[in-house]
């Protein structure tokens, strides 16, 4: 990686050939170009190449793993040895964002998109310190709705391909700005609602970046199914097989096959009241109240007495109120027209958003718009939502962590070399997609 002594000098000498847009050769992907006409995008650029700051070790090793990192796995991955590079902190625009380059930088780019809610250091574990020891400049942000943002009907989801588009464009403005080479490849890696913008930037923006990654992307579509019909219920039946805990085993296991028959995945009941108290209830009054603002429970603050009687939450009338919530969900809706490599990895056990209604939806959507050829969907045998959950019960499950990564080195050589990835399907062991590549996950998936 060439060092620039001044950014002062480095931005005059770029800015000083008057360029309008400033590209790789012809081996870049379609992703690498570095587009001049966005004032904003360019005045930020040249406060974060200022503000970058050296760092004897900018992994989690040597700066510590945020709560929203650890949260994500059941063990973090191998660190072999410090990573000293630069780092920025701050905000753009309404989101708080960072940006990691390696000092063995390899002249690639990758983009952590945040699951949930979270901070933009959710993916500290997940994917900063995999690709920062990989030599790839790393950048995240918050999707600028972090928290409970969207209880504000005038914030929406659709902020955060914006936030995203934003960083990719000051992210490629500032390594040029500050080490004189735009990024020869682009990649996107995302979890959950991250898995979901790197879906919509890999049909929105294939122009932007070269490749994605999502593990278990949610996927909205206001005329499938989607979290708001779903919920509902779940939560209303869960409360039932809850308290049918005693009682004769035909009662209870006709209330367990009504939730499988509603989409939970069957062999995975140990893990139904978990879900329960940390996601069902939060997210269907969270994004309801985000997409369909009127219904006026989800106008309440939060009460924990939901967790004990959910009636009033579970009462959310979701086909009567299917063309209110659609018109909402459509500027954000996915259309499976993707124009970029996108491998999507999933757990067949994920009780938030079950394998048939999220992924392999979106993977009949892709098909649907003739873009199959850019696809592969594994689905992970045992898999869970959060792998951070399998420390509290693991059960018979295993992490998916490891089946990430592996899909991260298929889909670079897939970009880079033409190397095709293995056919989508069933997962049971991770050496079977990650075929001999080194892992920093660890893949000791049954202990």
């Amino acid at each position: 990686m060439r060092r620039v002594k001044s950014v002062e000098r480095m931005i005059s000498r770029i800015v000083g050939r008057k360029l309008e847009r400033i590209v790789v050769n012809s081996e870049g992907g379609g992703g690498s170009g570095v587009g001049m006409e966005s004032p904003l995008a360019a005045q930020d650029a040249e406060r974060v190449a200022c503000g970058l700051e050296w760092m004897e070790d900018i992994t989690t090793q040597g700066q510590g793993a945020h709560e929203d990192a650890q949260a994500l796995v059941y063990r973090p991955p191998r660190i072999v040895h410090p990573v000293p590079g630069y780092q920025w902190h701050g905000a753009l625009g309404r989101a708080q964002a960072l940006i990691r380059v390696p000092r063995s930088w390899n002249g690639k780019l990758v983009i952590g998109a945040t699951p949930a809610v979270r901070s933009e250091f959710a993916l500290d574990h997940l994917v900063s310190d995999i690709v920062l020891q990989r030599g790839y400049a790393y950048a995240a942000c918050d999707k600028a709705t972090p928290g409970l943002t969207l209880r504000d009907p005038a914030r929406s989801m659709a902020e955060w391909e914006y936030a995203y588009v934003h960083l990719i464009e000051v992210a490629k403005r500032v390594l040029a700005l500050r080490f004189a080479q735009v990024p020869l490849r682009t990649y996107v890696l995302g979890v959950s609602n991250g898995g979901y913008v790197a879906r919509i930037l890999a049909e929105r923006h294939s122009d932007e970046i070269d490749g994605a990654v999502d593990w278990e992307g949610v996927h909205w579509d206001p005329d499938g199914s989607h979290l708001l019909k779903s919920l509902p219920a779940w939560i209303a039946g869960f409360a039932a097989y809850a308290r049918a805990e005693g009682a004769e085993g035909a009662e209870r296991n006709r209330l367990r096959d009504h939730l499988v028959a509603l989409g939970l995945p069957s062999g995975a009941e140990r893990h139904w009241a978990i879900y329960y108290q940390m996601y069902w209830l939060v997210t269907l009054w969270l994004y309801g109240r985000n997409l369909d603002p009127d219904w006026p429970t989800f106008a309440l603050p939060w009460s924990n007495d939901w967790l004990h009687d959910p009636s009033a939450l579970a009462a959310y009338p979701a086909e009567e109120r299917a063309s209110c919530i659609a018109s909402r969900i459509r500027p954000i809706a996915n259309t499976g027209h993707i124009g970029v490599p996108v491998l999507t990895v999933a757990g067949n056990w994920d009780c938030l958003l079950p394998f048939a209604h999220h992924q392999a939806a979106y993977a009949e959507k892709v098909a649907a718009s003739g873009c199959a050829r850019l696809h592969r969907l594994y689905e992970i045998d045992r898999g869970n939502h959060v792998d951070g959950l399998l420390r509290l019960d693991r059960g018979d499950e295993q992490p998916v962590f490891p089946y990430f990564e592996a899909a991260f080195t298929r889909l670079e050589r897939w970009v880079e070399r033409g190397d095709e990835p293995p056919p989508g399907g069933l997962y049971r062991t991770v050496d079977d997609l990650a075929r001999g590549a080194e892992l920093f996950a660890d893949t000791n998936l049954e202990a």
